[in-house]
């Protein structure tokens, strides 16, 4: 399914905007990622993305995961717009009790032979609680799972509990008022971009989107380090962010760094 077609079925649905549906479908696309896991979905519209892009590559499987609960809390919910737009057979929307690391541990567990875990997903996306704690252990489980040259993408950079407390005092679970002042007032995505997965020696062609507040890594083989930082005018054109995505894996060793930084 075309990107404009899946863009119509699916427009006014939050909570993804264009440009990094865009991006994602195209990142899918032209490297043929054809085994995604999805930590969090909310209405499930970035999941109809994927699976339109599974769709136009003629194959492939997106497993969606959330929590029991929230499930009546997204209207329209993840199944329903996949049932709409015709892609369920590209996805499976997968309710835990009590979130996704136990998914993941699930998932590590059955992919365990011998006393390995044998990698399974080409794409990974996590978008969940915004969690240090959650999320951060979500990363090294998920790591387990993703394959040599997968990706690993990160939403909600710059979130943080303080930020969010004019509209509620609980997060997926987390009471704000239980958390320290630092806590509050962290960006926890960002600390573990920063922290763990910038540091990880199988990590590198670091994206950061400067306005669409994702980031993302691949999984690679050797120790060389690069960091990019995509205007929004690059991440919407198919043509420059293959060029971009290009550009990082042939930089080698070079360590470039955001502007300002």
């Amino acid at each position: 399914m075309k990107f404009e077609e899946i863009e119509s079925r699916v427009r006014g649905v939050p909570y993804i905007i264009r440009e990094n549906a865009k991006f994602l479908y195209d990142l899918i696309v032209t490297n043929r990622l054809t085994r995604i896991l999805e930590l969090g979905i909310a209405h499930g519209t970035a999941s109809c993305y994927m699976a339109a892009a599974l769709d136009e590559l003629g194959g492939g499987f997106l497993t969606c995961v959330d929590l029991i609960a929230v499930k009546d809390a997204f209207k329209p919910s993840a199944e329903e717009q996949l049932g709409k737009t015709g892609l369920s057979k590209y996805a499976e929307v997968v309710r835990m009790q009590t979130g996704y690391t136990w998914f993941l541990h699930d998932e590590i567990r059955k992919h365990t032979q011998n006393g390995q875990c044998e990698p399974v997903y080409d794409l990974c996306i996590i978008d969940g609680p915004k969690n240090w704690t959650i999320d951060g252990a979500a990363f090294f489980m998920a790591d387990k799972l993703l394959k040599q040259g997968a990706w690993l993408i990160f939403d909600d950079y710059n979130w943080t509990y303080a930020s969010a407390e004019k509209n509620t005092s609980d997060t997926d679970g987390i009471t704000h008022r239980t958390l320290s002042d630092p806590e509050r007032q962290t960006a926890h995505v960002r600390e573990i971009f920063e922290l763990l997965v910038k540091q990880h020696p199988s990590y590198s062609n670091l994206v950061l989107f400067d306005e669409g507040d994702w980031a993302l890594a691949q999984k690679t083989a050797g120790d060389a380090k690069t960091y990019t930082l995509l205007y929004r005018n690059d991440y919407s054109s198919k043509h420059l962010v293959n060029k971009a995505l290009h550009r990082l894996v042939q930089k080698g060793k070079q360590w470039v760094r955001p502007s300002g930084s």
